[in-house]
């Protein structure tokens, strides 16, 4: 069993407060630092799989709040759970895209997704910054004013760039490893609150 398999204080933390995985607390830190959920908050979770961003944004956005979680892989822990609706589909898909456009516009936008790794970390972090790039693009047409972000990120090199996107669009951004992530794990996460609304040139994108 490698490292990464083997469980730890959040895992344990984790089965014992019914959540489906440890990256909850990833979450759980960020909001507690940023605020970046709130209470009756339309959500928007990107990578939602196993499920347990879903859980916690459900925790706190409470009962006039909903989300809607999105995946490449099934999601049956959350196909029956009110206030959520879960759509199985990949983000670079326009029908999934369009379909997600009418269902929001959104609060917040927060993603746990990463791509399929190969073991290379060139390209893995090639990858990710790839699919945050496309989650940055998609921001005007998914979000409302005000609105915040969370997305994880490979650490690669295009982290800055990416960073200053997100200080394009939003009013505050920035780069943060939770105390959640492993010691060995080379993500971090870019948090944008307070989107401005699409910039004139950014309309009808991505």
């Amino acid at each position: 069993m490698g490292r990464r398999d083997r469980p730890d204080h959040y895992s344990e933390r984790a089965r014992r407060e019914g959540y489906r995985a440890r990256s909850v607390y990833k979450l759980e830190e960020l909001q507690r630092r940023f605020r970046v959920l709130g209470r009756g908050m339309r959500v928007l979770d990107v990578g939602a799989a196993p499920g347990s961003w879903t859980q916690y944004a459900l925790k706190v956005i409470g009962e006039r709040g909903s989300v809607v979680a999105v995946d490449r892989s099934e999601l049956p822990a959350l196909e029956a759970i009110e206030h959520v609706e879960a759509i199985v589909g990949d983000l670079f898909d326009e029908a999934v895209v369009e379909r997600l456009v009418g269902s929001g516009p959104y609060d917040a936008l927060v993603s746990d997704a990463a791509p399929n790794t190969s073991g290379t970390r060139s390209l893995d972090t090639s990858r990710s910054a790839a699919l945050v790039e496309h989650v940055i693009r998609l921001c005007p047409l998914l979000l409302a004013p005000g609105a915040n972000l969370v997305a994880k990120l490979f650490q690669g090199g295009e982290e800055r760039a990416l960073l200053e996107e997100v200080r394009r669009l939003f009013d505050t951004g920035r780069l943060i490893k939770p105390k959640a992530s492993r010691d060995e794990s080379f993500e971090t996460f870019l948090v944008g609150q307070g989107f401005r609304g699409a910039p004139p040139d950014d309309r009808g994108a991505p």
